[in-house]
């Protein structure tokens, strides 16, 4: 396979993934602000929001203050960010392209069906739905994509390349959402006393990670700080939680023959070295800096992307 195709599919999978969980914390924190506590401002809502994309700086480059429509729009539509949901989608299809001849049809006319359903908002019809809808179209296609790479793709390396982009991006979004909790939970409760508007923002972080249900059925409890943060990170059984996608992302690159992968350094040697690690952690031995362990997560995962595309992927 050429470079330029591998890479073209690694990206496909990242951005699904991206555009999904951007539009999910979205809109999960924004709309349970509608009745949050009132420790929980809608100006703190709206920096959440900005700091869990990572455009923070970007924002305040463009506008002198926080208000609702300006920032919704520019984590929704702003063509100008090159990170809001839809420049993604428009990257998935920029890639899908560049990748047309290995993908299938329906594939295919699905993310096309994305890319003109989100490019039909603007400004005004954005306003007149709201952000739940938005992003409930948003969700609802991402899931018809990955139902189509799952259910029409030959297991190749093609679909390993997808599949890879999708867990890798879905480990890195878990914890982006993780460290933009915590951090927000310090602001709401330095002294970490708990008490009823931590578990909130407890419950709005696994909402924000479709990890609700599944937490309370797993632990039979309601959402805490140690059962939060044990589930997404360690649960090898959850689809959602960092370990789990680790070794899927491990399990992929040792499925595809990069070349001259050997020894210390090499791709297959970085992926298996993280992976192996969440599997043996607890939850005891990381809590007392967990925003720390956490970073250095997004750091490591971070270095396998960029060895990735710099030995493998380059073009």
């Amino acid at each position: 396979m050429l470079s330029r195709i591998g890479n073209s599919l690694f990206w496909m999978g990242r951005y699904i993934e991206r555009a999904e969980h951007l539009a999910r914390y979205t809109k999960v924190q924004y709309v349970s602000s509608l009745d949050a506590p009132l420790a929980q401002t809608k100006e703190f809502v709206l920096e959440s929001i900005l700091n869990m994309a990572g455009i923070t700086a970007n924002y305040y480059q463009k506008y002198p203050q926080l208000t609702d429509e300006e920032v919704l729009y520019f984590v929704t539509l702003d063509e100008s960010n090159p990170f809001s949901i839809l420049s993604n989608i428009g990257f998935i299809r920029e890639n899908a392209r560049g990748a047309r001849d290995c993908i299938s049809l329906e594939l295919w006319e699905a993310i096309n069906r994305f890319y003109h359903t989100m490019n039909s908002y603007d400004a005004e019809k954005l306003l007149d739905e709201g952000i739940y809808e938005f992003s409930q179209q948003v969700e609802g296609n991402s899931s018809v994509l990955k139902g189509y790479i799952d259910n029409t793709l030959i297991r190749n390396e093609v679909w390993m390349l997808i599949a890879m982009g999708i867990h890798m991006e879905r480990a890195i979004q878990v914890a982006r959402i993780l460290i933009t909790k915590l951090k927000d939970i310090d602001k709401i409760d330095p002294a970490k006393l708990g008490g009823p508007v931590e578990n909130y923002q407890w419950t709005t972080l696994l909402m924000s990670a479709e990890s609700f249900d599944m937490n309370k059925r797993y632990y039979k409890a309601n959402p805490n700080r140690r059962n939060s943060l044990e589930f997404l990170l360690f649960n090898p059984a959850f689809p959602k939680s960092i370990v789990y996608n680790l070794n899927l992302v491990q399990e992929a690159i040792e499925h595809i023959s990069f070349q001259g992968q050997t020894g210390k350094g090499s791709i297959s040697f970085m992926a298996g070295r993280i992976a192996t690690q969440y599997k043996f952690l607890t939850i005891e031995e990381v809590e007392d800096d967990i925003v720390e362990f956490l970073s250095d997560t997004l750091n490591k995962i971070y270095d396998i992307a960029r060895l990735l595309e710099e030995k493998y992927l380059i073009y």
